[in-house]
């Protein structure tokens, strides 16, 4: 098996956070990937500029992976921006990654050695660990069901997998037509979508990658386009008969309270009920 990983960098992703995510997935990996696809979502400044170039360098004298930069004219989302950068990716399964997260070292050879034993996993996934500047500080993590019915019970009422921590097989990928823009829940979507259509999802019961909360993430939590976005899914897992019409009215109430709910009791329903320390 071949992999790729794919990343998308804008305009307002830290050059130092960049650094520090790009030196994970290579440089500090025990396993190399194949191939790696850096997507610029619209123009992006100098400095990101010259990471990506010296990152670029760096590898191709190493000569032991590609990497590919995909340049977009201007900025056109996550989900699109991935869509774009996965029809660049020639590997057998899609790594995913955050411009300002980090992998740990053994990320690669865990998760290629799982895949190598279970050809038939479609999409496999981690638990995350959250921190807020040093990622050897984490200070809560996101734990998802390992299992397909464990992910498939999820999956009623929240997101089954973590999206930077997942490994995607290409072709599956693009059987169900890729990722789509659904604003903020691109992700959620996407595993809705292969479920429907009888893919197999798992999760490994580890700290894969470690996310980078210490910067409004849990205030960038709420949304009204996460409420339409969360809308559209509801018709969609309903139509699929994956959820009922009263689980479906629940899921919009509760994602009504938790957006319209301030900054600071979403940080505590983070830390009590929807993480583990």
């Amino acid at each position: 098996m071949t992999y790729s990983v794919l990343l998308s960098v804008y305009k307002d992703d830290s050059p130092v956070f960049l650094t520090e995510a790009l030196n994970s997935i290579y440089k500090d990996q025990t396993k190399k990937p194949d191939e790696i696809v850096i997507v610029e979502d619209g123009p992006v400044p100098d400095e990101t500029e010259e990471v990506l170039r010296s990152f670029f360098d760096s590898v191709h004298d190493e000569g032991t992976a590609k990497v590919k930069i995909v340049g977009l004219e201007k900025n056109v989302g996550l989900g699109a921006a991935l869509k774009e950068g996965a029809k660049h990716c020639t590997g057998d399964y899609i790594f995913r990654m955050d411009t300002d997260d980090v992998s740990v070292p053994e990320r690669f050879r865990i998760m290629s050695e799982y895949l190598e034993k279970n050809p038939d996993v479609d999409v496999l996934g981690s638990d995350i660990g959250e921190f807020n500047a040093n990622p050897d500080h984490v200070i809560r993590k996101r734990v998802c069901p390992a299992d397909y019915d464990g992910i498939l019970k999820m999956c009623r009422s929240r997101n089954p997998m973590n999206h930077v921590s997942v490994a995607i097989r290409r072709e599956s990928l693009l059987k169900v037509g890729g990722y789509k823009a659904l604003p903020l829940i691109e992700d959620y979507y996407l595993w809705v979508r292969m479920l429907a259509n009888g893919m197999k999802l798992a999760n490994i019961n580890k700290t894969l990658v470690k996310v980078r909360i210490g910067n409004g993430f849990d205030n960038r939590r709420g949304s009204h386009d996460r409420i339409k976005s969360w809308r559209i899914l509801q018709k969609y897992m309903v139509r699929h008969g994956m959820i009922g019409h009263f689980r479906a009215l629940i899921n919009m109430i509760s994602i009504r309270i938790f957006v319209y709910s301030p900054g600071r009791l979403k940080h505590f329903l983070y830390g009590k009920f929807l993480r583990k320390h």
